[in-house]
């Protein structure tokens, strides 16, 4: 790293760790005023990203691009999402909940007795609004790039929905860098589109860095007329199969040799020292030691340092992600646009302890060799205990509502905003996206009808509100927020969320009953102690708003399965 970098790096982190001192508060900066000109609106999706992965969340990880955009911006501590991928995609863009929009679970894991319910198309449905399509009809300019997961057919696509360019991966997940001839492998077979053409993808091509080549293209193609754009980057860094650039990998050669307890421990600290959590926070108890889930003491130094590398490509594509977002912003400040365009960036769930073999068996054109790990043809994966590292301070991960599955890293920064803006701690979610983008265009929410077609309405309110500091409350303190992936499911209010949770791994949950738990979020994100005893009546005023919120949404529970 040349010296330039390394004072660039010093410089954001002494604004950021003033910005995180001020826990909430605005520094030297009033309300965000309306620009004369509609403002762009550029949407940053990461994909299986941890709270605890970008630098200002706590990470060793190099994010010094993110954590510039805070030194301008502001964090959202508390910013949910659903606890897996395309579940989240679908209410980013529709505004309403994914039960609702046709991904009440994901395509590939829709069960039998689900086939056919209204809300499990495994598709974005005909019932459901598109943010795209809303802001073209506005006059915006509509962008797409990198992870769609929406649907398969020309009628489910990008275009479809709105994006007048759109260059995408359509399934949930693929090799990061192009195939190589003759040597193709179970994650090289995805199906990739532009503008609904098929596309060979070069054997040079690796996503991060193809994604944004191809974004600031179509920003540039239009850039003259002055109209304003919605561009949606939804990057697939840093989905499985893990693999980055060599140079970037050679960044952490060595890092995590320690193992998992001393890097979760090293973030937890840093956490406490940013404010991101309070220095009396009780983080969350780790998965119990098992034959599935050794402690680092129990492997031998071959696995050791299997384990640390895996992390080193990990932090590699996250290093790698947080580069060509650089890249982007760049542009749109080299060419004045960045000024006056509104930046969100967030991750689709929890960091993924899922096991890669599983979605992309390996094949003989496969080497997982450890000198191979994070080069191309390497199919490898995270894993439960790294994993949770990256969920950082939270419980479990991804395809779980524990919070580590769905409280996210979330960077905002507003149109003509030049100070660091503090932290966020109210409850906010995806949710709450489409109604914002729609505010900072000025363009009508249709409700429940668009085109003469009933629709399902937004459900998430505006976070401008909030943004703009004219209001320090988000939702109402008798406001009830549901969620359900797999037969586990969470309710809860700003304060309270009942919790229920099985560990049986998969699609199918377990019969019976859910086994409620009760947390106290003001006190305890972490989930360390169940408090249900002690509060029958919020348990029961939470589980009537479950009932509710599961009839509303049409939640189809497998047989056996209760409320």
């Amino acid at each position: 790293m040349n010296d330039r970098t390394n004072v660039c790096r010093r410089t954001v982190r002494s604004l950021l760790a003033a910005c995180m001192t001020a826990m909430g508060v605005s520094i030297g900066v009033s309300a965000w005023a309306a620009p004369a000109q509609r403002p762009n609106i550029l949407m940053i999706l990461a994909d299986d990203l941890g709270y605890s992965d970008v630098g200002a969340f706590g990470s060793e990880i190099r994010t010094p691009n993110l954590d510039a955009l805070i030194a301008s911006g502001r964090i959202l501590t508390n910013f949910h999402v659903a606890p897996s991928c395309s579940p989240t995609r679908a209410m980013l863009l529709s505004g309403a909940d994914h039960h609702l929009s046709g991904l009440g679970t994901m395509a590939e894991t829709l069960q039998i007795y689900q086939v056919g319910q209204p809300g499990y198309e495994g598709y974005l449905n005909e019932r459901s609004l598109s943010i795209a399509s809303l802001l073209r009809d506005g006059g915006y300019h509509t962008y797409m790039v990198g992870k769609w997961h929406l649907g398969l057919t020309p009628g489910q696509s990008p275009q479809a929905r709105g994006f007048e360019s759109s260059f995408v991966l359509l399934q949930g997940g693929a090799a990061h860098f192009g195939p190589t001839p003759g040597k193709i492998t179970s994650a090289d077979r995805a199906s990739y589109r532009e503008n609904g053409n098929i596309v060979r993808l070069p054997e040079t091509f690796y996503s991060s860095t193809g994604y944004t080549d191809k974004l600031i293209g179509y920003i540039e193609r239009n850039r003259a007329d002055g109209k304003p754009f919605f561009a949606y980057a939804a990057y697939t860094a840093p989905h499985w199969p893990l693999q980055a650039p060599d140079d970037t990998i050679d960044h952490y050669r060595g890092r995590y040799d320690a193992g998992y307890d001393v890097i979760r421990d090293e973030r937890i600290a840093r956490q406490k020292a940013l404010g991101i959590v309070p220095r009396d926070f009780k983080p969350a108890a780790q998965l119990p030691v098992s034959p599935a889930n050794p402690a680092w003491e129990q492997l031998t130094p071959d696995q050791r340092k299997t384990e640390a590398r895996k992390m080193e490509v990990y932090a590699a594509m996250v290093e790698s992600l947080d580069a060509n977002i650089g890249r982007l912003i760049d542009y749109l400040k080299a060419t004045g646009q960045y000024d006056n365009t509104f930046v969100f960036f967030a991750s689709d769930n929890g960091p993924s302890g899922e096991r890669v073999d599983v979605f992309y068996p390996d094949g003989p054109d496969n080497d997982n060799s450890y000198a191979n790990m994070g080069r191309r043809r390497s199919n490898i994966a995270l894993g439960t205990r790294w994993a949770e590292v990256s969920a950082t301070p939270f419980r479990l991960f991804k395809g779980y509502p524990a919070e580590g599955g769905v409280s996210v890293p979330a960077i905002v920064r507003m149109p003509r905003q030049h100070v660091a803006q503090g932290q966020a701690a109210q409850l906010t979610s995806v949710l709450d996206l489409a109604p914002t983008f729609l505010q900072l265009a000025g363009v009508a929410n249709p409700g429940s009808r668009y085109r003469g077609e009933a629709v399902n309405p937004m459900t998430g309110s505006s976070l401008l509100p909030l943004l703009t500091g004219s209001t320090k409350t988000h939702l109402p303190d008798d406001a009830l927020v549901g969620e359900e992936f797999a037969g586990n499911r969470y309710i809860r209010d700003n304060r309270w969320k009942l919790l229920s949770v099985h560990m049986k791994q998969g699609p199918q949950p377990v019969a019976g009953p859910p086994d409620w738990k009760l947390y106290d979020m003001s006190a305890d994100r972490g989930e360390t102690q169940d408090v249900a005893a002690d509060n029958p009546d919020i348990v029961n005023r939470l589980k009537r708003g479950w009932r509710e919120y599961m009839s509303r949404v049409g939640v189809v529970l497998a047989p056996g399965v209760t409320e």
